[in-house]
């Protein structure tokens, strides 16, 4: 076999709290894995894998010198992120070659798309692997963080959210009715709610009410997030949910809601009780519209977005 065949075709970006979940699926789907650097995947086939912070379809570019391999990659586009890994001192020359963006903390909400944004990481000192399509965009190897706010949410959960938002390029606004499924203490009605968006919230445990007088587009409803009132699903243009509940059952769930003629997007987490299923989630990810994340600010669990 000819050694061209070998060359890595993915990057995967893993953190260590999901290493175990990344390993197992992919077994399942027979991806062969070579470990690159602490955390930073490679493998000869590029099959799309969940459990990760970031997936790159790569290609490998040879270069002699810091400015060869910036003159190169800037033959390829404008805008590239810079992964780190391997040799992170040179990476870094290229990056400033490149005036890639450093990392930092963000203020919400921030643009993930806008440019034709491409990744890197080098594989070894004259060697880089190179994506045209990195997941996270900008955000290349999934370390997306925001400057917190710590006395408006009424939960860290709020993260999540703004985070799926902006790697989804999902925009709410006062035009927007808002359903938000098990949603107490309220984490994401409250970033729908700052946008504008008019905010129904269904749970069986009432939210602070500071959260409602805060907010008077938010109203609050009693009951089961996987069965809410039919009014409220026939309004709804955006449905949330960071509610625990069995994937199985949401799956059931979104499968109806898609249906709804007025919805336009879906977020929802999809938590799991030991080992994830990675059939249901490739069910999830085989919905139309749809793509899934592992968060920086997930757990054990992922996020499903799904846009019309």
């Amino acid at each position: 076999m000819k050694a061209e065949t070998q060359l890595p075709k993915a990057l995967y970006f893993v953190r260590d709290e999901t290493l175990a979940e990344f390993r197992d699926e992919a077994k399942q789907y027979r991806v062969t894995l070579s470990e690159l650097s602490p955390g930073i995947f490679a493998s000869v086939n590029p099959e799309r894998l969940f459990w990760v912070l970031d997936y790159w379809p790569v290609n490998r570019l040879a270069f002699t010198s810091v400015s060869d391999a910036a003159k190169q990659l800037r033959r390829m586009g404008r805008f590239w992120a810079y992964a780190g890994g391997n040799h992170y001192r040179r990476g870094m020359l290229i990056a400033d070659n490149l005036r890639c963006e450093k990392e930092r903390l963000w203020n919400f909400p921030v643009s993930a798309r806008g440019n034709r944004w491409q990744a890197f990481t080098l594989s070894s000192p004259n060697d880089l692997l190179c994506s045209a399509q990195p997941l996270k965009h900008r955000f290349a190897g999934g370390r997306l963080r925001f400057v917190e706010d710590r006395e408006g949410p009424p939960s860290r959960a709020y993260l999540k959210l703004y985070e799926a938002l902006t790697l989804a390029d999902v925009s709410l606004g006062s035009d927007d009715q808002v359903l938000d499924l098990g949603a107490t203490p309220g984490g994401w009605s409250y970033v729908a709610a700052c946008a504008g968006a008019q905010v129904q919230m269904v749970d069986r445990a009432a939210p602070d009410s500071g959260l409602l007088r805060k907010f008077p587009q938010i109203r609050f409803h009693k009951g089961d997030g996987l069965n809410p009132p039919v009014a409220l699903l026939e309004d709804a243009t955006v449905i949330l949910s960071d509610m625990a509940c069995e994937p199985a059952k949401l799956f059931e769930s979104v499968e109806r809601w898609r249906k709804l003629p007025r919805l336009k997007v879906m977020v929802c987490t999809l938590k799991f009780h030991g080992k994830s299923d990675k059939h249901l989630i490739r069910q999830f990810a085989a919905i139309a519209g749809s793509e899934i994340y592992h968060l920086w600010h997930n757990g054990h669990e992922l996020t499903w977005v799904w846009r019309r």
